[in-house]
């Protein structure tokens, strides 16, 4: 098992997917709006009657009253994973934990190229609500997703917060940005990444840049990766937006060798690597030719 979840870190996979939810005020949840949307975009919550004499019991736990704050567990029937044993349903919990600062957050903020508030938004809060997926790790990346989203909007219509933070992509999000993507059927606008860095020191005298994604690999598709010269960083985020949607439509299809891009003129040569920025994970590195090309294809150590 060890092993396992060894090789499973090292490919950059999360087994429990999480989203921290911060308030500037202390978090007021109106529960049965939280099960009615909760059904509405997860689907089936009841569970089914064990005896015909039982009455039908919403799947969901919560916390006895000696506990203090919100602890919910919801059952999403919809979602069923096989296990050797049986069929089990995927699962979200909803939970209080303890808040941190803004300063713990500062590689997102570093990247908040789409939120200029961001950072201002995270000093005025004061508390977190945290949601995570579980038993959902064997559900095709789609399916995970569009489970987690249908949960993350139910808790933000029955509990509206101030910003939102996906772990898994490292990236804050302005909570009605998020929801209007999600209405519009962009489930990876808070899944999905793109970063950029500008690479110092080299002694190579020419603008080099260093853009990655964020964020498939922990729902077991490769995230993509581009080290270059002189290249515009605009055109490069959109080359890798549209070859990370790409990947999460079509899954890990693309071949080591096989080039792919907008134009004839522009061919980019794909492979396989790890990482060069953390979290270590699996990545599609991007080659757009000579002379741009700063990486090193076909030599990093394994």
């Amino acid at each position: 098992m060890n092993e396992m979840l060894n090789e499973e870190n090292d490919l950059g996979f999360a087994r429990v997917y999480a989203v921290e939810l911060k308030f500037k005020q202390e978090p007021k949840l109106d529960r049965d709006l939280l099960y009615k949307k909760m059904e509405l975009y997860t689907g089936r919550t009841s569970m089914p009657e064990a005896e015909e004499s039982a009455a039908e019991e919403l799947a969901v736990w919560e916390a006895n009253e000696e506990y203090e704050g919100t602890l919910l567990h919801f059952f999403h029937l919809n979602y069923m994973v096989q296990y050797t044993e049986g069929e089990l349903p995927a699962q979200t919990s909803l939970m209080n934990i303890e808040h941190r600062p803004a300063e713990d957050y500062n590689t997102a903020l570093q990247q908040s190229w789409h939120w200029q508030e961001a950072a201002e938004t995270l000093e005025q809060c004061n508390h977190t609500l945290l949601l995570v997926d579980m038993m959902a790790a064997g559900l095709e990346p789609q399916s995970r997703l569009q489970l987690f989203s249908g949960a993350l909007r139910a808790v933000l219509e029955a509990c509206p917060c101030d910003a939102i933070y996906f772990r898994e992509s490292d990236k804050l999000l302005e909570p009605n940005e998020y929801l209007s993507a999600v209405e519009q059927g962009n489930l990876l606008y808070g899944a999905l990444n793109i970063r950029f860095y500008n690479v110092e020191g080299t002694g190579s005298g020419r603008a080099e840049g260093l853009m990655d994604s964020v964020g498939l690999a922990a729902l077991g598709i490769p995230d993509v990766q581009c080290h270059y010269f002189d290249l515009e960083p605009n055109e490069v985020a959109e080359q890798l937006g549209n070859i990370a949607y790409y990947l999460y439509n079509q899954g890990d299809i693309i071949k080591d060798g096989e080039t792919i891009g907008i134009s004839e003129d522009m061919r980019w040569r794909c492979e396989h690597q790890y990482s060069l920025v953390e979290p270590r994970r699996v990545v599609i590195d991007l080659d757009p030719g000579e002379p741009y090309y700063a990486g090193r294809q076909g030599s990093q150590e394994e």
